[in-house]
This record gives structure tokens, C-alpha cells and sequence, in this order.
């Protein structure tokens, strides 16, 4: 009777730490646009050309699983809220990442900070 429960026991510490693991590869911001949908590549860049005061929109690609959590995206304070997401796909139709959309307000400037489980994947792009 010990022995079940300590098997079982084993089982669910094993299986709660398989499920909050995360296997993730790249996390990257690609873009950024304005309300009107103007916006620019922002993958090879430094800083943006354009200002993006007020509420604009963040693209973001993960490439490799992140199961339960949700990547966080700050731009100087403002934070992202995900409105959309699409999975990536390589030719023999297997998933191999997801393109998230964030929505921020109130926009003044600031470094894009991509992040997942308070590990920092992509910090290099200033915003005006």
C-alpha cells in the first residue's frame, strides 16, 4: 500500500513538471504597426523610424512550444494584450511556432521586451 502511494505520488510530481515545461527555441518581435495599420519590419533594426504614440500593435513569432504560458510583450511600460494568434507551419505541415498579436495603449517610447517565464528572449529594438 506504501509503495502505490509512492508511486503515485512520484506520477503527479513528474506529470506537474512535464506540463509547466516549455520548449522554445526563438521568441522574436517582427513588427510593429499604428492604428491605421502602417508599420514596419522591425526584425534587423535598432530603432524604428516612425513614432508610435498612443495604442499600436506588436507582431511577436515563437518558434517552439510554450504550452500554458503566454509570452509578455512591454513596450517601455506599456503592456501588450494578445489579440490574435496563428500557428507556423514548415512544408510537411508539421507546427513548429506560433505569430502572436499584441495590442498596446498608451504608447510614449521604449525598448521592445519580449518575454517568457521572467526569461528575456528579444530586448533590442527602441520604439519612439
Amino acid at each position: 500500500m506504501k509503495k502505490l502511494i509512492l508511486i503515485k505520488v512520484v506520477l503527479s510530481i513528474f506529470f506537474t513538471l512535464y506540463a509547466n515545461s516549455t520548449n522554445i527555441r526563438q521568441a522574436r518581435a517582427i513588427g510593429i504597426f499604428d492604428e491605421n495599420g502602417n508599420g514596419e519590419n522591425i526584425q534587423h533594426i535598432r530603432k524604428t523610424k516612425n513614432d508610435y504614440n498612443g495604442t499600436c500593435f506588436t507582431k511577436v513569432s515563437v518558434f517552439g512550444n510554450f504550452y500554458y504560458t503566454t509570452p509578455n510583450v512591454y513596450i517601455g511600460n506599456s503592456k501588450g494584450y494578445l489579440q490574435k494568434e496563428e500557428s507556423i507551419f514548415n512544408k510537411n505541415k508539421i507546427k513548429i511556432g506560433t505569430t502572436l498579436l499584441y495590442k498596446h495603449y498608451n504608447v510614449t517610447n521604449g525598448y521592445i521586451k519580449v518575454s517568457i517565464d521572467n526569461k528575456t528572449y528579444d530586448s533590442k529594438v527602441f520604439v519612439k
